[in-house]
């Protein structure tokens, strides 16, 4: 087929897959290699110990978060390097997320004007999203299997195709994320309904080994520790009570937000992060109420609200979690810009106004990815700055599994995870307590920092511009 032929959708889907990628090139340039925070170097560590089950045969241990995205960060990362894999697993599902919320509202609304449009500015350019897919975490992967569950589900409803890829791709989800669940649940259960009314069970045993496949590495790395998930103290303390609160004392910390779950909980209908038109979709959906009684636009719905009424109960808050459902919203809300759209002045303007929402949206994002952009950047300079100190041991807290990912060698000691009262003379402390002292007052890395300050005379040896600081203890007091 020449290229003169190819349909418009092409050149949309491959506008959509490809914008992530230029940001992300853009930004491996100015040195941003997507490692942020706790979390991206847990995966990373996680990863490197599967590839050395694979090379040596040693256990990684059992891990507390699923397991799909390190092990296809582990696996791609013998070709691409594990740090490079695990960001570029995060662009990839992010890109193709974004292609396939563009085909499911083709689908939905196949004769619909501004489908691309739309998907460019509020999905391409969603300021959390974006962030989602380029950062080393397991964030948009979840959210790439959840968006083909639902493409395919819907395209099965409606024009009657396999039911297998709903299983199998619920479950990549479920094996990336397991809040994964309280969105995918209704569509498995309507699922099977159809199964049995349609008589498809030779699809249901497709779909039953699929899933077992994709749950191996699940199986393998977690034999020891199963149902270690239901466990999670987040999940201990879900209580509704939960809905009407705005502070929360945990393993944590103590941390205070703005406002109460149930509200923050919502973000997804009108936060800026997200969609900076959602208030005025969201009033032209209710005004419009009778669309919500279509076969998809229920569902859509029902699945969005048990998520978001799942979310509203545990004692925390992170936009991050929030955005596994927001391709939902996106097509739920779809309709409601197509009637926006209708407005004849809005029409005549639509070129400009669409640029201008899109470079809204870049300073959006330029807001959120600001923190996270600078973080990574701190911590490549606090690894270069404790460099020349290597071999010794190293207290520390939040940021000692980035020096650890980051190659440098210490024997590390977290200051969270126990207390500590004999150290010895040379021993490095890497810590920022103006940081920590209100959120960690009265736990494991205030009290440990206290009683060293206490104790033992310490000297500084270097200061990031940022507030941390590499002690050295001297001697006891």
């Amino acid at each position: 087929m020449k290229l003169s032929k190819l349909p418009p959708f092409f050149y949309q889907n491959l506008t959509v897959f490809f914008i992530p990628f230029l940001l992300l090139f853009v930004l491996r340039i100015v040195g941003f290699d997507g490692l942020y925070g706790q979390d991206s170097y847990e995966y990373l560590r996680y990863s490197n110990a599967i590839q050395n089950y694979v090379t040596e045969n040693v256990h990684p241990g059992n891990y507390f978060w699923p397991v799909l995205y390190p092990t296809l960060g582990s696996l791609f990362g013998f070709i691409f390097g594990t740090s490079l894999t695990l960001q570029l697993l995060s662009c990839v599902s992010f890109s193709v997320a974004c292609v396939y919320i563009l085909k499911t509202i083709r689908l939905l609304y196949p004769t619909a004007p501004f489908r691309f449009f739309y998907v460019l500015i509020f999905a391409v350019f969603c300021p959390f999203l974006l962030k989602m897919g380029l950062i080393v975490m397991s964030d948009a992967l979840a959210m790439v299997f959840v968006v083909l569950s639902f493409y395919f589900f819907f395209k099965s409803y409606y024009k009657n195709t396999s039911f297998a890829p709903i299983f199998i791709f619920a479950t990549c989800a479920l094996m990336t994320r397991y809040a994964s669940i309280f969105i995918t649940f209704p569509i498995i259960l309507y699922t099977l309904y159809l199964v049995w009314k349609r008589k498809k069970i030779q699809q249901l045993a497709v779909a039953t080994l699929g899933s077992i496949i994709i749950a191996i590495p699940f199986l393998i790395f977690q034999w020891g520790a199963l149902f270690e998930a239901t466990s999670n103290p987040f999940l201990e303390n879900w209580s509704v009570g939960n809905y009407f609160k705005s502070s929360f004392t945990t393993q944590d910390g103590t941390t205070s937000y703005t406002f109460p779950n149930l509200i923050y909980a919502l973000y997804v209908f009108f936060h800026p992060g997200f969609i900076f038109l959602g208030s005025i979709l969201s009033l032209i959906t209710l005004k419009n109420h009778k669309s919500l009684f279509s076969f998809h636009q229920k569902t859509l719905l029902i699945c969005s609200t048990l998520y978001i009424l799942f979310l509203a109960g545990i004692p925390f808050q992170n936009p991050r979690i929030l955005g596994l459902v927001f391709p939902l919203i996106l097509i739920l809300m779809f309709p409601a810009f197509g009637k926006l759209m209708e407005f004849k002045y809005i029409k005549q303007i639509f070129i400009p106004v669409g640029i201008f929402f899109i470079a809204l949206q870049i300073f959006f994002f330029s807001m959120t990815f600001k923190l996270i952009f600078e973080r990574t950047i701190i911590e490549k300079e606090l690894a270069s700055m404790i460099k020349p100190y290597e071999g010794e041991t190293l207290y520390s807290f939040d940021v000692d599994l980035a020096m650890q990912g980051r190659g440098l060698d210490f024997d590390y000691k977290n200051m969270f995870l126990e207390r500590y009262e004999k150290f010895q003379a040379n021993d490095l402390i890497l810590f920022d307590a103006a940081r920590y002292q209100t959120q960690w007052k009265d736990k494991n890395p205030m009290l440990n920092w206290e009683f060293i300050e206490q104790n033992y005379q310490l000297k500084v040896l270097e200061t990031h511009s940022k507030g941390w600081k590499l002690y050295q203890i001297e001697a006891k007091k």
